[in-house]
């Protein structure tokens, strides 16, 4: 076919006629702009979210929610799938109907609908794939900017393009439509993830009309463009065909076999594929015509003269640019840049032409590809050049005629460099020097990277050093990897302003950039661009935001290191990073500061930073954002967010801008509400008003320092710059023998660098490159800077309930026991350690504890612990005569002591004491002061008034660093206040197993989950529970080894020994007279009596494998106490889904876990796991394997015939129950979107399988780590990213998945639906599972803040409510329990089983009185307490009641035609507590009714029948005969000396009506349930701490009194077992279960009953 001569459009001329669509002017980032167009032309996407391209699917679905119509007049379709293959399936099926279709996607999602994208290509479809290209998991995990995934599917027939900026995203998404539909083959659009998807700048966005007239509508008929289309749809076709089409039906996708595949794969390439480079320039000249904006396949810049090219593609080509001017202008070289905007097909014609004869070309990839001869775009260059190269060896008939000629002398040298990986900043000095590389005067390296060291020239340590020498002796030429330039020069343009901020995840400032940014192209008119540089963590991390604005284009893409304006909204920023640098000299300086004056402020910045802004002049500026957020912030929940926008109005107040600018403050507030409103408007008035007034007071209230002295302030307050201190678990931690494992290596080389904020130094060294982290690395790090308030302990106020070290998701908030004498102990030592030997004070100590326990008993409830020591102290010293010295002991003692508190506790104290008096032990809760987060949801749970807030100090963090400085020296609590009478049967308050330090401790925090993250709360319990299992049995374990290697030593010493004929006693005497002159020995005598008599020969055999075996029981042995890490075996492993859990729970450097974790991709964990649980058993076996060969040995039951084979085949199948619980169990945990969604065939296969691993689910409902998605476990009408409310849209339009049933399906597996509104039930479920021999699935309702839209505080709040509202059902199935399944499913632990709802009382104020409603609990009012469900209800004012509302239930019950003209409502109250209607939407009415069906169908599953009501009348009299008969029984049984018979009286007929009893409800069920040889339960309400424990067992037989303390309101309302139960886990052990009625078949719960009655 005759082809159209190549155009090389940067030769030709520019148009001069102005456009027919010049677009509009914006400010937008590279998502935005690619669905601005896609909305636009495209029908419909399907999509499942993946950073950094999720954003794209979340504009598409809101558009499609809120009913936008494309330029077809069509609305818009949307389809979440549930993965990113699923993904692409569903993109192909909707070309396949004719439908112009978009994917977006990113990273793994590519590489994973990779397969597909092959049939997508051969069935010829026309969809686009928008990528925001991302670095691929190669070992770790990095969400940020990669051109991995863009080439690990060029393979597969799509054309790729890739823009370098967002203006490229916009015309290329449309121009690829446009290439895609008449090539008939799909296209790719890649831009770089964050980079270019979250940079906002200044661009012209296509108009509607543009796109319609460009790409007209898919159902247009169209000259056919091809002879091969031709052939198969004649001269005119449909524009997008229809492949699927009940009109014109074919089949696709179909099967051929050696006759036919070939020729199918072939003829693409002719008929279709070589037709795309010529479509390709006729939509990009058609696209010029309309706008003015010219695309080429390959885009050039100053090549024409220039000696040397940079070659790249996307966001580096900009900086590119800017820096060949540089060069030209500042150095005379002639540097050009090369944009390769088409990769695929690869424009080698056009760079045949281009790269000719250049003295230097450095092909620049954001990639690496080790193992392949070259990088990509390098492989395709120097292939292409290669061509040319033959082409020059023929006059005519070049085999190649549209490649150029080239001589041996045109062939430029090429050089190679990889940069820019994971986001990896790349600043013009990385530029320069692949410029310089290339130069006469460079090394001219072939290969090389940018912005990163292998060696560094300067180590920052002599540890350093030496480090750095050994690798360069084994690996000389490595420093030689990397390349660095002489110069990082300043390319912003001129008069442009650049901005950075330094806050924390969570705090506002990405919403404050963005709003500041574009306030600034709004005011000023300006180029922008404006970008954020965070990690993967969500919130509670550093995060940068860049800023900058000029009055011409903005082409250097890169963190800026010379700035005009730093922002601090943290005020902490000093202790991890030098906010100052790079701060031009007249800058400003805003930070976040509490403090009341100046002179404050000043003091608290560090010496060597004042002497910088002093030096520099730079203007300092203070605003307390945090004070007007809380006051001005009407939802709790954005207090913290709103923070940063103070800083928005603190920003034009105290910078240049307004008066450069010309701005009023009306015009300048006025741009700013304009923002505010697009930003916030969606949610409300309110919100955009709250905003509002936090920028006017931010405008107001910023304050200068203007009196700026260097060291002023810090003669009474040291707080210069100080060494990173070496963290306190170093001290504590064995070094490993294995450098793999070794903390204090890992501190060395990478913890200590991240502590001061200069991570970003890492080396490129072997470690890193496994990429791997030692246990517990996540101790290096402290949480005091992002924590402005924190709990404090009111100890006389505790009753030891537990809640609060239960919750605590940072594990910062231990309880402990201790006794008295442990406590004098450990401080006495720790004086001893501080002040050496002491003379007096270890004697004085002991004698002082009499009087100290004395001063305990006297009854005062308010007196402090530590109070009452300390008059002991003085007391002591008094009577001492002060002569001695002991007063100094005493005092050091006291420094000691601190100001720790102790509480004296009914559970601990007060009953031990009445059990044995001097046996009470101390309570104790403590504050880690480097894991806490300060999200406060202790003090939500605490009802006792014993945690409160207190704004965090200096003095306060001092306290607490001192507080558990102590707690870490005090021993563990000891067993004799162990409550758990048996952990396995699941006897006692379970919680209390967190009071042993090693299982609370078993999960280190230190990571970065959001403030009060649910799921590591529960991750928390469940790590702790496997802990307080194993601990016990590996004790047994070890003593059972040791046994063991003491009777195989002695039996082997005995068989030597036996070898030898020791019976002749005359010889004996004999030897031992002539040995008499030196020492005896056994060896001496057996020598002696084998040269006289001689002896049996050893068996060689017998003795190597015995000898064996007893090296393998040591070594077994010592794996358990020692190992490699000097710290034992431990007693799990994890393997985790790519999710929240593993952003927060792996980011480098820290690691919270002390066990193996892996994380390999986000759908694969179970599946992960079943491969190391094969590898982890048969590890397992060979301990077992050896242990029972001993064992058979040492009984002389060893048979080689019999046990050889039966041990080689030995594998966890055959493990006893006792082998099997010594096993540490393999763990699979992932998130909702891995196990419901996108690895859910995984997670069923592993079930299938029937291997006893144990899979956790934090069940969020909302894909976390995305930004809240649309997950099949969430609920009708939860509005999400995917799942938006709108026109057409009302969120989440499925019903929910229920795994916990799909799971109960396999029948083999154990399975628990929980929250964290009932740990114990938690607890009891994971020791269940954790027993099980069996899969165990543990489905955890997990409260995610941030996307729920609760507080930080809420996470078991919102749990309670998600319990009682049936919206989440906790259940157990345990398959050993029976095959029917009334038998093995286990609903307890759910409020009023019998009921569709339950019901509480609402009280709320009338008049100012307190009055009570009892309403019902549905689903809505658990809904109406989220922000993902909140734009279903409307509050109903007063006036606007009306008949036709009806309360919810009732609606509920009403038939359609019932419903008709009603509105249904609940009742709540409102902030002043006033009663309040709130109208409910259709959409939450269908999902409480899903919730309510669902919940009959768990009663039905359960066996729980229709609760009958009992008539009134009878009930009454019922219990009033048997309250009158148990009376008479019991009197007569006294006067007969419990012998009815001689009264002559029918025990069994003696019946009385009898008037009721007289001391209420409490008093007559108490005697109800008592008979001749039973006794009722009774509760101590006086002492009842309400710690909720019986009320979650049976609500109907415990309720709260008026005193909100325990009571018995009904015991026949349950069983027997719940009376034991609740008494065992009762925390003030004030409930006595009494016996049962019928003590038949109740031995069991008799036994466990007898201690508490």
């Amino acid at each position: 076919m005759k082809r159209p001569p190549t155009k090389n459009f940067s030769t030709m001329k520019k148009r001069t006629e102005p456009a027919k669509y010049p677009g509009t002017r914006v400010a937008m980032d590279g998502n935005t702009a690619a669905i601005m167009c896609e909305r636009e032309s495209s029908d419909a996407a399907g999509a499942y979210p993946i950073t950094p391209s999720t954003q794209m699917g979340e504009y598409w679905a809101d558009a499609a929610a809120k009913g936008h119509l494309n330029i077809s007049d069509r609305p818009l379709i949307f389809i979440e799938p549930e993965g990113e293959h699923a993904a692409a399936a569903v993109t192909a099926g909707l070309s396949m109907t004719g439908l112009r279709a978009a994917n977006f996607s990113s990273g793994q999602g590519i590489a994973y609908m990779h397969e597909s994208l092959y049939a997508a290509v051969g069935k010829r479809l026309t969809y686009v794939l928008n990528i925001g290209a991302r670095a691929m998991t190669k070992s770790t995990l990095n969400v940020h900017a990669g051109h991995d995934d863009y080439h690990a599917v060029d393979d597969t027939g799509f054309f790729q393009l890739f823009a370098k900026k967002a203006q490229h995203v916009a015309d290329l998404n449309i121009i690829a439509h446009r290439i895609a539909e008449l090539a008939l083959t799909p296209g790719i659009v890649a831009q770089d993830g964050f980079l270019t998807t979250h940079l906002i700048e200044s661009m012209t966005l296509p108009e509607r009309e543009l796109i319609k007239e460009y790409l007209g509508r898919p159902d247009d008929i169209i000259k056919t463009p091809t002879e091969a289309q031709r052939i198969i749809y004649g001269d005119t076709r449909r524009r997008i065909p229809e492949l699927w089409d009940v009109d014109n039906p074919v089949m696709a996708g179909i099967v051929q076999n050696q006759d036919s595949y070939m020729q199918s794969v072939a003829a693409q390439r002719p008929f279709f594929f070589d037709h795309i480079k010529q479509l390709t320039e006729q939509a990009m000249d058609e696209y010029y015509k309309l706008t003015g904006r010219r695309y080429e396949r390959v885009m050039t810049y100053k090549v024409e003269d220039a000696d040397y090219l940079i070659l790249g593609q996307g966001s580096v080509v900009p900086s590119a640019e800017v820096v060949a001017d540089y060069l030209r202008e500042t150095r005379g070289l002639k540097v050009g840049v090369v944009d390769l905007v088409m990769f695929r097909p690869f424009p080698a014609d056009l760079l045949g032409k281009i790269l000719k004869g250049k003295k230097g070309v450095a092909i620049l990839e954001r990639l690496d590809q080790p193992l392949a001869a070259d990088l990509p775009l390098m492989r395709e260059v120097r292939a292409s050049l290669t061509k040319c190269l033959e082409n020059g060896n023929y006059k005519d008939n070049r085999p190649y005629p549209e490649l150029e000629a080239y001589r041996p002398g045109d062939m430029p040298p090429l050089y190679s460099g990889s940069f820019g990986m994971g986001s990896r900043d790349l600043q013009p000095e990385g530029i320069i020097g692949a410029v310089e590389n290339m130069l006469p005067t460079g090394k001219k390296k072939k290969q090389f990277y940018l912005s990163i060291d292998f060696i560094r020239d300067v180590p920052y340590t002599p540890k350093q050093r030496a480090y750095q020498e050994s690798i360069q002796e084994a690996y000389p030429h490595v420093k030689e990897l990397s390349v660095r330039g002489s110069e990082n020069p300043n390319l912003m343009p001129k008069g442009a302003v650049t901005v950075r901020f330094h806050s924390i995840g969570g705090w506002g400032a990405i919403t404050t950039g963005k709003n500041l940014a574009m306030t600034l192209f709004d005011l000023l008119g300006y180029d922008i661009k404006a970008n954020p540089k965070y990690g993967s963590e969500k919130k509670g991390q550093p995060t940068t935001y860049y800023l900058s604005a000029a009055p011409e284009p903005i082409r250097v893409n890169c963190e800026y290191v010379y700035v005009d304006v730093v922002l601090s909204p943290d005020p902490n920023v000093f202790k991890h990073t030098n906010a100052l640098a790079g701060l031009k000299k007249g800058g400003t300086f805003i930070i976040q500061s509490d403090k009341n004056s100046p002179a404050e402020v000043w003091a608290d910045i560090p010496k060597p930073y004042q002497k910088i802004i002093v030096d520099n002049g730079i203007r300092l500026f203070y605003i307390d954002g945090f004070k007007i957020a809380r006051e001005e912030a009407t939802d709790p929940e954005l207090q913290l967010r709103m923070q940063g926008i103070a800083f928005q109005g603190a920003f034009f107040a105290a910078s240049p801008l307004m008066e450069k600018a010309n701005l009023t403050e009306d015009s300048l507030l006025k741009a700013i509400e304009d923002q505010v409103q697009s930003k916030f408007g969606s949610k409300g008035q309110r919100v955009v008003d709250d905003n509002m007034r936090v920028v006017r007071r931010g405008f107001d209230e910023v304050g200068e320092v203007t009196d700026k002295v260097v060291g002023a302030g810090h003669d009474a307050k040291a707080n210069a710059v100080k060494p990173i201190p070496l963290p306190a678990m170093l001290k504590d931690t064995p070094q490993s023998k294995s450098r793999l494992s070794d903390i204090h290596r890992f501190w060395e080389q990478t913890g200590n660098f991240y502590q001061q904020g200069s991570g970003n130094d890492n080396l490129t060294d072997p470690f890193i490159g496994l990429s791997v982290m030692p246990a517990a690395s996540s101790l290096f790090r402290d949480m005091t800077g992002i924590r402005f308030n924190h709990p404090e302990w009111i100890a006389e106020n505790c009753t030891a309930c537990g809640k609060c070290y239960t919750i605590c998701p940072d594990t910062a908030l231990p309880g402990l026991v201790s006794k008295l004498s442990d406590v004098l102990d450990t401080v006495v030592q720790r004086v001893k350690n501080n002040h050496g030997k002491l003379n007096y004070l270890p004697k004085a100590v002991r004698q002082m504890e009499p009087e100290i326990r004395a001063l305990f008993n006297e009854g005062d409830d308010r007196a402090k612990v530590n109070t009452m020591i300390r008059e002991v102290v003085d007391k002591t010293v008094r009577e001492s005569g002060n002569t001695n010295g002991m007063a100094q002991e005493f005092d050091w003692f006291l420094e000691e002591l601190g100001d720790f508190q102790f509480a004296l506790t009914r559970p601990y104290y007060d009953l031990k004491e009445k059990q044995q008096a001097g046996s009470g032990g101390l309570f104790s809760i403590t504050l880690n002061p480097t894991t806490c987060k300060g999200c406060m949801e202790c003090i939500e749970v605490c009802d006792d008034d014993a945690l409160r807030p207190i704004t965090q100090t200096e003095d306060s963090v001092a306290t607490l660093r001192q507080n558990w400085d102590l707690w870490t020296d005090l021993p563990n609590t000891p067993e004799e206040y162990n409550r758990i009478d048996d952990l396995e049967e699941k006897i006692g308050p379970l919680e209390t197993l967190l009071l042993n330090k090693e299982a609370y401790q078993n999960f280190a925090s230190g990571d970065g989950a959001c403030l009060g993250c649910s799921e590591k709360s529960v991750v928390h319990i469940f790590t702790a529970t496997v802990e307080a299992l194993m601990q016990p049995r590996i004790r047994q374990h070890v003593t059972r080894l040791t046994e063991l290697i003491n009777r195989l030593e002695q039996h082997i010493q005995q068989k030597l020994f036996s070898t030898v004929n020791v019976s002749d006693a005359d010889l004996m005497t004999k030897i031992v007279s002539e040995m008499s002159s030196g020492d005896l020995t056994v060896s001496g005598i057996a020598s002696r009596f084998e040269s006289e008599k001689g002896t049996q020969p050893i068996d060689q055999e017998w003795l190597r494998e015995v000898s064996q075996l007893l090296a393998k029981l040591k070594n077994l042995k010592w794996k358990y106490t020692d190992g490699l890490t000097g710290k034992g075996r431990t007693n799990m492993g994890m393997l985790n889904s790519t999710g929240c859990t593993s952003v927060w729970g792996s980011t480098y450097p820290y690691n919270p876990y002390p066990f193996p974790w892996a994380n390999h991709l986000f759908q694969d964990s179970p599946s992960m796991a079943m491969g190391v649980f094969e590898g982890h058993m048969a590890k397992m076996a060979e301990g077992f394997k050896t242990i029972r060969k001993a064992e058979l040995m040492l009984d002389g039951k060893y048979d080689p015939s019999e046990h050889d084979s039966f041990l080689t085949y030995f594998n966890w199948k055959q493990f006893t129950d006792e082998e099997w619980l010594l096993c540490p169990p393999v763990v699979a945990l992932g998130g909702d979107g891995a196990m419901y969604d996108i690895g859910f065939q995984n997670l069923s296969r592993l079930m299938a399988s029937g291997k006893p691993i144990k899979v956790i689910v934090v069940d969020t409902q909302v894909y976390s780590n995305t930004g809240g998605q649309a997950c099949t476990s969430g609920f009708i009408g939860q509005v999400s990213d995917m799942a938006q409310y709108g026109k057409v849209w009302k969120g989440k339009p499925e019903p929910r998945k229920e795994i916990g049933l799909i799971a109960m399906a396999h029948r083999n597996t154990y399975v628990m639906q929980a929250t964290l509104a009932n740990t114990s039930h938690m607890i009891e479920g994971f020791i269940d599972g954790l027993m099980a021999k069996r899969p165990a699935l543990f489905n955890l309702y997990t409260t995610c803040q941030p996307e729920h839209g609760v507080a930080d505080d809420l996470g078991a709040h919102q749990a309670k409510l998600a319990v009682e509202s049936r919206a989440y059902p906790v259940f157990r199935y345990n398959p050993e329990m029976g095959v029917k399944p009334e038998e093995a499913f286990d609903l307890s632990g759910n409020p009023d089983l019998h009921s569709n709802w339950p019901t509480y009382q609402l009280k709320y104020l009338e008049n100012g009185r307190e009055k009570s409603l009892e309403v019902a609990m549905t689903f809505a009012d658990f809904a109406l307490t989220e922000a993902r469900f909140r734009k279903h209800f409307r509050k109903v004012p007063r006036e606007a009641w009306n008949d036709n509302m009806v309360v919810l239930t009732d609606f509920l019950e009403m038939s359609p035609e019932e419903r008709e003209g009603k509105f249904p409502f609940i009742w709540t109250v409102d902030q002043k507590q006033h009663l309040t209607r709130v109208l409910v939407a259709e959409t939450i009415v269908d999902s409480c009714e899903e919730r309510r069906d669902f919940w009959i169908m768990l009663r039905a599953i359960a066996g729980v029948k229709e609760e009958v009501e009992a008539t009134p009348e009878d009930l009454e009299g019922k219990i009033r005969n048997e309250v009158v008969s148990n009376i008479a029984k019991g009197l007569m049984k006294m006067a007969a000396g419990g012998n009815f018979d001689e009264l002559g009286v029918d025990a069994a007929a003696l019946n009385f009506d009898a008037a009721p009893a007289t001391n209420g409800s409490a008093a007559e069920a108490e005697t109800a349930v008592a008979t001749a040889t039973g006794q009722g339960p009774w509760i101590e309400s006086e002492e009842c701490t309400a710690c909720d424990e019986c009320i979650k067992i049976n609500s109907k037989v415990f309720a709260y009194n008026s005193n909100n303390q325990a009571e018995i309101k009904d015991p026949n309302a349950g069983s027997y077992e719940d009376l034991v139960k609740a008494a065992e886990k009762c925390t003030a052990q004030v409930i006595h279960p009494g016996l049962p009625a019928n003590p038949e078949g109740q031995e069991k719960w008799i036994k466990r009953g007898e201690k508490y009655n």
